[in-house]
């Protein structure tokens, strides 16, 4: 029985934790899509690559909502348990919590083991190709977005009226087309059809052929030459290579786009590069003490102060770039610490959610949900002050880390103690 329960207990985790991963991912993703939608409309991108965009940025979703999914699942399976007495039944054969506890703790240790593996190997690179994908989609000018009745004048210089429209394979049918082209110097073309095709091709070249109209043509500089053609078919061809999404196959990476360890690397380049900007001041304050201790040195007054003027200044540059760096740092170590930190949090989690989940035995899940929620607000609003107090030099970075995982660990041993010695929490 010993040896079963606790297998018991993990399987019992499984469904919920699948279950609340799935519901906080989707919530995740439909808040992007609504946020990226205009975007995604508006520039003509390609259904496919915005599956691959959603699909790049679903990395930082999971490093967020499976310690999210740990404490709902947590919650949810021992507060059904609970309400159905099976930890009643436990308790009266003599079998201790403790042990049930010891054995989840194991497996969100190992969870938390795999997280910090992801963290510093897949989340760093499906956060910088999402950044250049996002990059790239924002440099993406409009695709041709043609309304009936409604002056199109995105194009320089161009401006296309039409009255009817039809799309078909990529092929926008058009009746009764208007086109002002002044697109030449001192020359300006005025084109009326009585239908059109239009299409954009890979190289980014849009095609407008023309049927059944007229050509009026006057040059500004002689407005006696008018010109006036008609034509069966007229072909119109206009770069439009800035509608086309061009793709970075790489680019800097950002404190979030390393792992834990190129971003201690670059803290230790940091290092180096600050105790040579102070070395360099300790010799040009030396050179100039050097230069103005010699008893044989005379200079006007004038030109002494503003010896010591240029000095203060090339100090200031030196320390302003010393503390520069500093920050950098700073900020560095503090992605190193959360990139441990959250996955930590899969184990404080199990602390907090299984005596909860005793606790709301016979309040549903709903209620379950609620706790989950309120506990995750307070860790992430302790995280996110954490790393706002870290930036502004006020906290240590390990502290702004991992301050919530020690305050509320610590509340989570306070409750499982007590779940064990099945007293009152309160």
């Amino acid at each position: 029985m010993i040896k079963i329960l606790p297998r018991y207990f993990i399987k019992e985790h499984i469904g919920p934790f699948f279950f609340a991963l799935s519901i906080i991912n989707s919530v995740f993703i439909l808040n992007l899509v609504i946020q990226q939608l205009s975007k995604f409309l508006s520039k003509g991108i390609s259904f496919p690559v915005i599956i691959e965009f959603l699909f790049l940025n679903t990395a930082w979703m999971l490093a967020l909502s499976v310690p999210m999914a740990v404490l709902v699942g947590t919650i949810m399976a021992f507060g059904r348990l609970s309400s159905e007495n099976e930890i009643t039944a436990m308790r009266a054969s003599g079998i201790s919590l403790s042990k049930i506890f010891t054995s989840v703790l194991l497996v969100s240790g190992a969870l938390a083991i795999g997280l910090v593996w992801f963290n510093n190997n897949v989340l760093p690179n499906f956060n910088h190709r999402a950044r250049l994908l996002a990059l790239d989609i924002a440099r993406k000018k409009p695709m041709l977005n043609l309304e009936s009745g409604v002056l199109y004048s995105d194009i320089p210089n161009i401006s296309i009226l039409v009255q009817e429209i039809a799309e078909l394979n990529s092929i926008s049918y058009v009746k009764k087309v208007l086109i002002d082209d002044d697109s030449e110097p001192k020359v300006t073309k005025n084109i009326t059809a009585e239908k059109g095709e239009l299409f954009l091709d890979d190289s980014g070249l849009l095609h407008i052929a023309l049927f059944d109209g007229q050509l009026h043509e006057i040059d500004v500089s002689n407005p006696e030459s008018f010109k006036r053609i008609q034509f069966e078919k007229h072909v119109i061809k206009i770069s439009m290579i800035e509608s086309l999404l061009r793709r970075r196959a790489r680019g800097s990476r950002g404190d979030r786009e390393k792992s834990a360890q190129a971003l201690m690397e670059t803290v230790n380049k940091n290092i180096e590069k600050i105790v040579e900007k102070k070395e360099k001041i300790r010799k040009m304050m030396q050179k100039q003490i050097d230069k103005f201790s010699k008893p044989q040195h005379t200079q006007k007054l004038k030109t002494v102060i503003q010896e010591h003027e240029r000095l203060k200044r090339q100090i200031q540059s030196e320390v302003n770039s010393i503390q520069h760096y500093k920050k950098i740092n700073k900020k560095f170590i503090v992605e190193v610490h959360k990139k441990y930190s959250i996955p930590a949090a899969c184990v404080v989690f199990i602390l907090i959610g299984a005596p909860l989940g005793v606790l709301v035995k016979k309040q549903g899940w709903a209620v379950g949900a609620a706790l989950s929620i309120g506990f995750f607000i307070i860790y992430w609003a302790f995280l996110v002050g954490g790393e706002k107090l870290a930036d502004r030099e006020i906290i240590s970075p390990f502290w702004a880390m991992w301050g919530a995982n020690i305050f509320i660990g610590a509340f989570g041993v306070y409750l499982v103690t007590r779940t064990v010695r099945e007293t009152n929490f309160f």
